[in-house]
């Protein structure tokens, strides 16, 4: 995808996930060179803009703005004390300069005041319409492929490594990254910018790494497979069996994948 596709399914079609040169959805929030978070949407119909200058030399920010206003949306409020709330407990975010634009004010403070009520813990979608989930399978050709990398990397958790060998065989478009439980804390999960988490869940440990996973800020919006004998543990979006042969691993797994 380009920039501007990303910028165009993040405004417009309510994208969750997507991959540009510069630019990357995650969840509810538009991030600049890999890091830095230049838009977050409150709502379908409401979104803040970053009011500061980027890191490094973009049109990124103009380009928001115009794809916003090609809605009909316009800037209605800077910095309220109500978005502050919700961008640090959705995505850890402290005191940045914002600047919100909705149809009309009335419509900000009701999207910002219903979203700040909801509980984000698992990353229930607070919005006030349903949001699409788009397949973006031209993210494949996004960020870490221009860069030489695979375009997944799946993050593997107190998995053996002789199954997550077998994995990698076959998931020919995915890095592995291999760590055991006690290795890794789940907010250090971020630094490896997983695309999936594999998780072994057969132990009360697993169970509560999968949780924690879930309540830090860089878990919130990955996909996490958990390896237990039963349905998928809180905080999980799927399953697998540990009894079951690699193989059985596989569909589970792609459907998590971008």
């Amino acid at each position: 995808m380009e920039d501007a596709e990303v910028i165009a399914a993040f405004v417009s079609e309510g994208a969750r996930r997507g991959f540009a040169p510069t630019l990357h959805i995650e969840g509810d929030c538009l991030f600049y060179d890999g890091w830095w978070q230049a838009a977050f949407r409150v709502s379908p119909e409401v979104f803040a803009v970053r009011n500061e200058d980027p890191p490094g030399e973009t049109t990124a920010l103009d380009d928001i703005r115009a794809a916003l206003a090609a809605r009909a949306l316009q800037q209605v409020v800077i910095n309220p004390a109500l978005l502050y709330v919700i961008t640090y407990a959705e995505i850890a975010l402290g005191l940045v300069q914002w600047a919100v634009w909705a149809a009309d004010l009335a419509s900000a403070d009701a999207a910002m005041t219903a979203r700040a009520g909801e509980d984000s813990f698992l990353n229930d979608y607070a919005g006030t319409g349903p949001i699409k989930e788009a397949d973006y399978s031209a993210e494949l050709g996004g960020a870490r492929r221009n860069a030489g990398l695979p375009p997944s990397v799946v993050l593997s958790v107190g998995v053996s490594g002789d199954r997550t060998t077998e994995l990698a065989t076959e998931l020919t478009d995915c890095r592995f990254e291999t760590r055991a439980l006690g290795e890794i804390e789940p907010d250090m999960c971020g630094a490896l910018v997983p695309t999936l988490v594999l998780v072994d869940a057969t132990t009360r440990t697993g169970e509560e790494f999968v949780m924690r996973l879930r309540e830090a800020a860089c878990g919130r919006f990955l996909p996490v497979v958990a390896v237990t004998a039963g349905g998928p543990p809180l905080g999980a979006d799927a399953a697998v069996d540990p009894a079951a042969a690699s193989a059985a691993w596989l569909e589970p797994i792609r459907r998590l994948l971008p």
